[in-house]
Parts: structure tokens; sequence; C-alpha cells
């Protein structure tokens, strides 16, 4: 996730690089379940591309890569809805917000955080299985409430439970739609490892797992298993979900790899200076919430060694 909690917000795992494409991109990255779309110009929507099932909807974003290192949007979450700023994550599926639990390591005032009503997924619930890398859970009552636990790269963290609430979104044809989703709250223990008060509420987690809200709603039918995030040069831009901005012309095509967790293009090679390095079968990551390239140590140290020699 974004730099607000951390300047990596990849849940920890042994990745050779994570790299958000479109930092320094005048375009947009998008995301489907068979491939991945590098929409690299036209910005004519194609209604209907990409299929005719489902709506879709558009979000501002605020942020940018330097000085705030972050994107964002406001998602309302609740009935009357209210409004919290969650970091852009695809790198991660678990949507979560700081709440009123009470809250240990919260940034925001009491005001300004999720208050649960009754509304707790038990952990007999297949999204709770989901959100668990063995699958596996301390769930001795199904009816027991879904704790949950989240680390990131960063060594930031989350802990909270489970719960259901309605996602009021505005479509793009002026509607409104709510649906009820999964998400990560009560978030009552946050960890944060960077100076400063992060500005964010939450995460809005992206990523293609079970417990993604792309995943989520796609499994409604209620939209296309879409994504895409837009970034001007000057920060800000707008995400969407579902396929009806995915423009019918100017799009160039890489298949993502299905055995993986994360958004992948596959194994890379390093060139430096157009010229072949060896450095082959990097594993290549798509994560909207790390605003740096990341490579491993071996990696690393042989890009420094040819820049040295260069």
């Amino acid at each position: 996730m974004g730099k607000s909690w951390g300047a990596s917000r990849a849940p920890t795992v042994g990745l050779a690089i994570a790299l958000i494409i479109a930092a320094a991109l005048h375009g947009c990255f998008c995301a489907t379940a068979p491939g991945l779309r590098l929409l690299t110009g036209g910005k004519k929507a194609a209604a209907g591309a990409g299929g005719t099932i489902g709506h879709s909807a558009v979000f501002t974003v605020n942020g940018n890569v330097y000085p705030l290192g972050y994107y964002s949007v406001s998602i309302n979450i609740g009935n009357p809805p209210k409004a919290f700023e969650l970091d852009i994550d695809t790198g991660s599926d678990l949507t979560w917000v700081q709440c009123d639990a009470p809250c240990t390591g919260c940034t925001k005032p009491r005001q300004s955080l999720y208050k649960p009503n009754n509304n707790l997924i038990p952990c007999g619930h297949n999204l709770c299985s989901s959100i668990h890398s063995t699958g596996k859970i301390n769930c001795p009552e199904p009816s027991e409430q879904c704790d949950y636990e989240v680390e990131y790269a960063d060594h930031g963290s989350s802990l909270g439970v489970l719960v259901a609430d309605s996602f009021p979104l505005r479509l793009i044809n002026g509607s409104f739609l709510s649906t009820r989703l999964g998400f990560g709250s009560c978030g009552y223990d946050q960890k944060n490892p960077i100076t400063g008060t992060p500005p964010t509420a939450g995460v809005l987690g992206l990523g293609s797992g079970k417990a993604s809200i792309v995943t989520q709603l796609k499994n409604m039918g209620l939209f296309q298993n879409v994504i895409g995030h837009c970034f001007s040069g000057q920060g800000g831009g707008y995400l969407f979900l579902g396929n009806y901005l995915v423009p019918s012309s100017g799009v160039s095509w890489t298949p993502m790899l299905q055995t993986v967790k994360h958004y992948s293009a596959g194994p890379a090679e390093l060139l430096f200076g157009g010229k072949h390095t060896g450095l082959n079968g990097l594993q290549l990551i798509f994560d909207s919430g790390s605003s740096y390239t990341y490579f491993n140590s071996a990696v690393y140290k042989s890009t420094l060694d040819m820049v040295r020699l260069d």
C-alpha cells in the first residue's frame, strides 16, 4: 500500500521485483482475471468493451508519487454512508478501515472511525477462510467472529475482525448501487512504521484474491472483473471498477500468470542500456501501493555493479 502506511504496502512475500507501473506514465493500468491491460493511448470509452455484463464506477484519485508517495480514493461505507479515504492497493486483497472498537494506533479522531453495528462476519464464512493463507483458521464455533491480521513489507500491520456493510457506489450512468461487501473492520490495532500521521484511514484492497472487493462484486454478477487506475503526471487521476472505460483501441495486452497470488506478467529479463545482462526469470508484480521499484538483493547488487562500470 501507499507510503501513508509505509514505503511499501505489498504483503510480505518472496518477490523479486515490485513495480508500480503507472507512476511515471501518462496512462492507465488495467487488470482483469485473464490478462493485464496497459492502456497506452486513447481515452474514448467503448461501452461494453470486453463484455456487456455488469456496471462500472469511477472514483477520483488523490495523491502523487512525490512528495506524498501514495494514491488514495474516498469510499462510502455504511447506511447512512460515511466517507473514508483509503490507499488504493493492487498488491493486497483485504480492504480495511480504522475502527472504533476502541482502537489502538488509530490516527483518526474517534468521530471519523468506522463504527460496527452487529455486522460481524462469522469465522465459518468462506470469506474468513480466504484471508488466511493456509485456509485453516482457529474456529471452534462457526458463529464466532472472524479475526484477521495483515502485515506489509514495511512492517506496518492491521489487526481486526471482518464485517459486512453497505458500499454505496455511484455508477457511470449516474445511478447508485448499494451492496453488502465483506471487509476488514474493525481495524482496531494498527502499526505504522513511518513518522508522521498517515492521511488515510485504511486500505482499499484491489488484488485478485477472493477477499478483494473486485472479486466480491464480480461473484455477485454486478461488475466485470476489471479494475483500472489512470494517473496524470501532475498527480491525481481516477480509478475505475468494471469494463465500461476500457478503450476499444490503443490497448497493449500482456498476459498475466494465473498461478501466482498477485497481478504478475510472469518471468522478466533485466536489460541494461538495451543489452542483455543474464538476469532472467525475475518475478514481477504490479503494485499500486508502492511508489518504488524494488529488486531483490542479488539483482540490486548486479545493477549497482553495472552502473558503476558504465
